[in-house]
């Protein structure tokens, strides 16, 4: 009791600060619709329904004032939430997957494009951070791992509101190199955010490696070869190329068969197919939500 007495003003004050910084009214409700459901997500688990609030506002205004010198603050804000609850690594990516989401407004579609070489340099950052993911949540304990991959989260986020903020900086330019052209910046790295805040907030340890091995490594290997060997497409999706899902399936199955098993065969299938959908929000993100969902499933039913 006496902890939801220290946690309500800080709740009551994060809300008020977020009506005062939100441009859009439309935003903030929004953002009650999330802490709405992160409520009711934190009962049903038994969890600090407090710390989850306090969370979803804290990464909420994280995602809403990206760009602004308002974000640096809540960024501190951000670190010093993530060491008083270090004990709930999984609540707080849980939090932090609802208050980014309640600004994916921001962030969804651009029509953006990009050539092969900047295609193929992002691709290999991509599946560089995805071995050192995979590298991390295998040599530490979970928990550990949970709290190395939002801080590096943290960490993330404060480089890019250093090159928003100050486009001209030989670094700024380094990071945008890094964006398709056309896209808003940081939107690519958001969805990939996404992804792998559902992985830990909801799955085990070897579902969260299987998991971000695809989101990371395997759709960067496919974009890498379908670019350079890419000649027969999809029919169902022009875009797509059959030896890019081939690309994909093969190193999403390599990554993770060690921690499923054989089931890491239906997850990878799975993980291309969405990919390769001509429609979605992310193909980064649709296939974690999607993988998530199978993974539970297959859990559930005692096959993973």
């Amino acid at each position: 009791m006496t902890m939801y007495y220290l946690e309500l003003p800080v709740i009551v004050a994060l809300f008020a600060y977020c009506a005062f910084e939100f441009r859009r009214k439309s935003d903030l409700l929004w953002l009650a619709a999330f802490l709405a459901a992160g409520f009711l997500l934190a009962s049903y688990e038994g969890a600090d329904a407090g710390a989850m609030l306090i969370g979803v506002l804290v990464f909420g205004g994280v995602a809403a004032t990206l760009g602004s010198k308002a974000n640096y603050a809540l960024l501190a804000v951000a670190a010093a939430y993530l060491i008083s609850f270090s004990s709930m690594p999984s609540l707080i990516a849980q939090a932090a997957l609802l208050g980014f989401f309640s600004m994916a407004r921001s962030f969804i579609g651009d029509g953006s494009t990009s050539d092969a070489r900047r295609e193929t340099r992002r691709d290999i950052v991509q599946i560089l951070i995805g071995i050192a993911l995979v590298a991390v949540f295998t040599v530490l304990a979970y928990a550990d791992a949970m709290l190395f991959l939002l801080a590096g989260l943290l960490l993330a986020l404060l480089l890019g509101n250093y090159a928003i903020s100050n486009p001209k900086k030989r670094a700024a330019r380094l990071l945008r190199s890094l964006e398709r052209k056309g896209a808003s910046f940081g939107q690519g790295a958001m969805w990939l955010a996404l992804g792998a805040l559902l992985a830990i907030g909801f799955l085990n340890r070897n579902e969260s490696i299987a998991l971000l091995a695809s989101i990371f490594i395997g759709d960067a290997v496919a974009t890498i070869v379908g670019i350079r060997y890419g000649r027969t497409a999809l029919p169902y999706n022009k875009k797509k190329s059959v030896a890019g899902s081939a690309a994909y399936f093969a190193s999403a199955l390599l990554v993770s068969f060690p921690f499923l098993g054989y089931a890491a065969v239906l997850t990878s299938f799975a993980a291309v197919a969405v990919e390769s959908l001509p429609i979605h929000i992310d193909d980064n993100f649709d296939t974690a939500m999607a993988l998530a969902i199978l993974m539970r499933l297959l859990s559930l039913a005692g096959l993973a």
